[in-house]
C-alpha cells in the first residue's frame, strides 16, 4: 500500500494511516449553516495514489448536502501537494484507489436541534498535536500553569478501542487556544484510565471526544462533540452549552470522573477519594490531598 508522508514534528512516531487521518482533520470545519441545521450524516469520496506517489482522481462517492459536501472536497484537494510513497506490486510501482468516509455527528435532542455556539463556528475544529502528560519526575508546576488530574470512562467501539489512543479537545476560553489531552493512551485495554496534565491558566470548555469505532472505518477517529442538551432557542452563552471548569495558575484541580461512555451523554462524577488512592504510589510528589475540586458544569 502507499505510505503517506510524515508532517508535523512530534508525527514521525505515529503510523502512517494516523498521520493521513490526521491530515485530513487538520483542516477540515462543519459548515455553521450545517450545525446549525442539526446535518448528520456521512460523506464518501474517493482518490487514487498513482505509481508516482501524486493523488489523482478525487472525487465525490456519496454526498450529504451541498455545502458539507463542498468542504469535505475542499479539504481533500490539500492531497494535490502531496508526496506519497507509491503502492507497489511485484516490485514495481502500481497505482491504488481508496475510498474515504467523513462521518458528520451533530447531536439531536429529540427533534430540537442542539445549540450551535461559538465553539462550533471557530478555529477549534483543526486537529493540535497532544499535550505531554504530567510524570512523576516533574515537581514544579510551570509558571503561569495549573495542574488537573482525573480519570475518563471511556466508549467500547464495535471492535473495542482499536489499540488506538482517546483525546479530549479543550478550549480555554480565556485566551481562545486549543489544547489535546490523552484521556485512554494507545494500546492499553483498562476501560478506564487516569490523566494528569498542566494547562495554562484560565476557564476551560470541553469540546470534542476523539475514539475510534470500526462502524465509522477501521482506524479512524470518531469526533463526537462534548456539550449540554441544550436546544437551540436556549443558548444564550457557553455555560447554557458547555461543560467548564477554571485552572488557577500554581494550583492542583481534581476535574472528576468524565464518563463518555455513552454517546451524547457526558457524565462528571466527584470521585476524588477513590482516584487518589489509586493514583498517588505513581505521583510521589504531587499532594492530591490539597487538590481543588474543579469537575465540570
Amino acid at each position: 500500500m502507499p505510505i503517506f508522508p510524515g508532517g508535523k514534528p512530534g508525527e514521525s512516531f505515529q503510523e502512517a494511516s494516523q498521520r493521513f487521518i490526521h491530515f485530513l482533520t487538520d483542516s477540515l470545519t462543519f459548515p455553521p449553516k450545517a450545525i446549525r441545521d442539526g446535518v448528520q450524516g456521512k460523506v464518501l469520496f474517493s482518490f487514487k495514489v498513482n505509481a508516482q506517489g501524486r493523488t489523482s482522481d478525487i472525487k465525490l462517492v456519496q454526498g450529504l448536502r451541498a455545502d458539507v459536501d463542498a468542504a469535505v472536497l475542499q479539504n481533500a484537494h490539500r492531497m494535490d501537494r502531496i508526496q506519497w510513497v507509491p503502492g507497489m506490486q511485484n516490485h514495481k510501482p502500481v497505482s491504488v484507489a481508496y475510498t474515504v468516509p467523513i462521518s458528520f455527528n451533530v447531536h439531536t435532542n429529540g427533534r430540537e436541534t442542539l445549540a450551535g455556539d461559538s465553539l462550533d463556528r471557530g478555529p477549534y475544529q483543526k486537529l493540535v498535536l497532544p499535550l505531554m502528560e504530567w510524570n512523576s519526575d516533574r515537581r514544579q508546576i510551570p509558571a503561569g500553569k495549573g495542574l488537573i488530574y482525573g480519570s475518563c470512562i471511556q466508549r467500547l467501539g464495535g471492535n473495542s478501542s482499536l489499540g488506538l489512543g482517546e483525546y479530549v479537545r479543550l478550549v480555554n476560553v480565556s485566551t481562545g487556544k486549543a489544547f489535546r489531552i490523552m484521556v485512554k493512551p494507545a494500546m492499553k485495554s483498562r476501560r478506564e484510565n487516569a490523566f494528569c496534565y498542566a494547562l495554562p491558566a484560565g476557564r476551560y470548555a470541553l469540546f470534542i471526544y476523539e475514539f475510534p469505532d470500526a462502524k465509522w472505518g477501521p482506524y479512524q477517529l470518531h469526533l463526537e462533540n462534548i456539550r449540554k442538551s441544550t436546544p437551540a432557542q436556549d443558548a444564550s452563552s457557553l455555560q447554557a452549552t458547555r461543560f467548564q471548569f477554571v485552572v488557577e495558575a500554581g494550583k492542583l484541580h481534581y476535574v472528576g470522573t468524565w464518563n463518555l461512555a455513552n454517546e451524547n451523554q457526558p457524565v462528571f462524577l466527584d470521585e476524588k477519594t477513590i482516584l487518589d488512592t489509586r493514583i498517588q504510589a505513581s505521583y510521589e510528589s504531587v499532594k492530591f490531598g490539597e487538590a481543588k475540586l474543579a469537575v465540570p458544569r
